[in-house]
């Protein structure tokens, strides 16, 4: 009789690295909650909160070759701040050539949080006051790492998913279309569709909402 052995399964696997504790949290939340058979999902925190060392980790985590797809999470006001000198722009320049993924938000992650319940203004002088029109919504809104992990805020954003989905992709065809550096913006919902497999919005229903 033939000797039965185990049938290997291959796993894909997914490394997201992010620019602060706030975005690590979230998306291991939405890890729990959404488990996905064969992928293996990992965000990490960079060594630093800017862009050249997301970037870094990034690019060095490609080399690995230990993750089939990476995506660098930031917030844009970071390069508004700091700028990107000469290595950074090469190492952009790099990470996109080898397909590494980007998810950016401005003025901060918080926007994609703000898409589960409205449209953002179309401009914010800060993160604060985007976090000032967010608190809204979730009042007891609070960067702290203790409130984060308690999971508080995921329930609530959890069953509003579709809606921050649709708002985020509106979001992007209004820049898209009315170009301005100043501008809210988030394409987290292009992660949460190739990571999360969330839905994006159908065209259909695109075209009934503008």
């Amino acid at each position: 009789m033939p000797r039965k052995t185990a049938k290997l399964t291959a796993r894909r696997t997914i490394l997201l690295v992010v620019e602060g504790e706030t975005e690590q949290i979230y998306f291991s939340q939405v890890r729990s909650d959404r488990r996905i058979n064969g992928v293996t999902i990992t965000p990490r925190l960079a060594k630093h909160s800017s862009v050249h060392h997301i970037l870094k980790t990034a690019l060095e985590e490609y080399e690995s070759h230990v993750y089939d797809e990476i995506w660098c999470v930031f917030d844009r006001d970071t390069i508004v701040r700091d700028g990107l000198g000469e290595e950074a722009l090469s190492m952009l320049d790099s990470a996109r050539q080898k397909g590494i993924h980007f998810a950016e938000s401005y003025p901060s992650f918080e926007v994609w949080f703000y898409l589960h319940f409205a449209m953002p203004q179309s401009h914010y002088l800060s993160q604060y006051s985007l976090i000032e029109d967010l608190r809204h919504f979730v009042p007891r809104y609070g960067k702290e790492q203790a409130w984060f992990s308690c999971g508080e805020l995921y329930r609530l954003l959890r069953p509003r998913c579709q809606t921050a989905m649709t708002n985020s992709v509106l979001l992007a065809a209004h820049n898209a279309a009315c170009p301005s550096e100043g501008n809210s913006a988030c394409t987290v919902h292009e992660l949460m569709a190739s990571v999360f497999d969330c839905t994006p919005p159908a065209a259909s229903e695109l075209s009934e909402l503008t």
